[in-house]
């Protein structure tokens, strides 16, 4: 894992400087194609037993500690797909929960690109119950040029697609594959910039750190900007100051590249010494950031 997470911070500070490797993006196979998978989206059926069973898996989420009551969770969520196929809040938790699975409870590469793959289908499935938005990729747009007709009431699935494409570009996917695929990076900007223009705060940071990860990892020549890339780095922080995904995710990614130890640590020991409970985001992650702090620091002089 650590071997991966360098490999990605080279990849930034590489396309920062040079990308002379955009002709490879034409030369080099293995390009990853987005197929539609709406059919699997039927009309709501709500009933009693959903809500029920949707309360039910809400509940679980929020003690999910490990692989196994994670994925009891999840078993419940797809219980109220089941009697509600097109439930907004279980499709979108799935997305979200399929990629948490995958970046915490698996090394193993296959299963998490299978797991990111589910991610990205739950996250487009919960967008497609917007009727606009399914009207718009019907008539053949991708979703990520659809973008524009959806709403704040799905700012979550935007989010988790996003999340599941960056966790499979960094984790699923060789170098050579990342470079004939970048284009996923770019097609990614057009929900975080939508849900900027809806909900700018939403996730206490998250999306201006998802921000400052897609200018730091485009090319010049597609839209990438370093300083664009710092700015919204910092307003993660002044948006989330409690959030543990900030300073986990600029020791994680940006002071590795930057060779910046001492930042590296003091964020990795701040995230280890928060109160859980009261730290801002979804319980279930933050579990996650804690316990990958840990184990980077107990191996600190392997990243630097």
């Amino acid at each position: 894992m650590i071997a991966l997470h360098q490999g990605i911070n080279v990849m930034i500070h590489y396309y920062r400087h040079t990308f002379t490797l955009l002709t490879l993006i034409f030369l080099l196979g293995g390009c990853v194609s987005w197929q539609p998978a709406w059919e699997q989206t039927p009309k709501s059926g709500k009933t009693a037993d959903a809500e029920l069973l949707l309360k039910k898996a809400q509940a679980l989420a929020l003690k999910a500690e490990d692989r196994t009551t994670l994925q009891n969770a999840m078993s419940v969520y797809n219980s109220v797909l089941e009697v509600d196929p097109a439930n907004y809040q279980a499709l979108s938790a799935l997305g979200n929960l399929y990629i948490l699975l995958g970046a915490a409870y698996t090394d193993d590469r296959s299963e998490k690109i299978q797991l990111y793959r589910k991610a990205m289908r739950f996250s487009e499935q919960a967008m497609y119950t917007n009727s606009e938005f399914r009207h718009r990729v019907d008539l053949g747009q991708k979703p990520w040029e659809a973008s524009q007709a959806l709403t704040q009431r799905e700012v979550d699935a935007m989010f988790y697609w996003v999340t599941a494409v960056l966790y499979y570009f960094k984790e699923g996917m060789s170098l050579p594959e990342k470079i004939a695929n970048v284009k996923w990076i770019q097609w990614s900007g057009d929900f975080l910039l939508r849900i900027e223009s809806l909900d700018p705060t939403w996730g206490g940071g998250g999306v201006q750190f998802s921000l400052a990860l897609y200018y730091g990892i485009l090319p010049q020549s597609m839209g990438g900007d370093s300083k664009k890339s710092e700015a919204y780095l910092d307003q993660s922080f002044e948006i989330g100051p409690d959030w543990l995904l900030n300073r986990w995710g600029r020791a994680k990614y940006f002071a590795v590249r930057d060779k910046n130890r001492s930042r590296f640590e003091a964020d990795l020991r701040w995230v280890v010494d928060q109160d859980i409970h009261k730290a801002g985001g979804d319980y279930a992650w933050k579990v996650y950031f804690r316990r990958d702090a840990e184990k980077m620091l107990s191996d600190i002089d392997q990243y630097f």
